[in-house]
């Protein structure tokens, strides 16, 4: 069921005071993007429903800790829901030694099917770093998907990509200068850093 993002505000503020009721009105919601986040980055039903659990349990722990000049609820739910989906993968690689092999979703524009970057931005269509993404080569965003969303080292990238280390540190670092000044532009008052 898609919710007005404003309506996600107050039933935070309530979570934040204890309301078990405001706490079921947020995970009717906003769960079903919390699942699909979960879903794609672990490639896994049951982990993905671990983890949506697991990230409700931090909402209503964790709720004091929001702060709406920082991110919407919303953002900073999917925030969290692709924290735990990569942490959960990082543990399940470390147990088990295996790990799903999702290199065809990051290639950002051959895929049809959303990969987490792309899934996370179209949260707020129009938001300021949808819009400074669009900045990026496809390559840039690529590189991005790998390090931040897939958790790959500089050096994992290089290997993934065939790109030399030097290259794939220097596309990076261009990469966040871009998003980095278009966000500043979008928000002057905050001091993006």
């Amino acid at each position: 069921m898609a919710h007005d993002q404003t309506e996600l505000y107050p039933l935070l503020a309530n979570i934040q005071q204890g309301d078990q009721q405001a706490l079921g009105h947020f995970y009717d919601a906003t769960v079903a993007r919390v699942y699909a986040i979960a879903l794609k980055i672990t490639a896994n039903p049951a982990l993905a429903e671990e983890i949506v659990s697991d990230v409700y349990l931090q909402v209503w722990r964790a709720a004091a800790s929001y702060s709406p000049e920082r991110a919407t609820p919303l953002g900073w739910l999917l925030m969290m829901a692709h924290s735990r989906a990569i942490d959960a993968l990082r543990k399940e690689a470390a147990t088990t030694k295996q790990q799903v092999e999702l290199s065809d979703d990051v290639e950002v524009e051959d895929s049809h099917t959303p990969n987490p970057l792309e899934m996370l931005l179209t949260v707020e269509t129009g938001s300021a770093l949808q819009g400074a993404l669009h900045l990026l080569d496809a390559q840039q965003r690529q590189l991005l998907a790998l390090a931040f969303y897939r958790g790959l080292s500089h050096q994992e990238i290089a290997a993934h990509t065939g790109e030399p280390l030097g290259t794939v540190k220097t596309l990076l670092r261009r990469a966040q200068a871009i998003l980095r000044a278009a966000l500043t532009d979008s928000f002057p008052d905050r001091g993006m850093s």
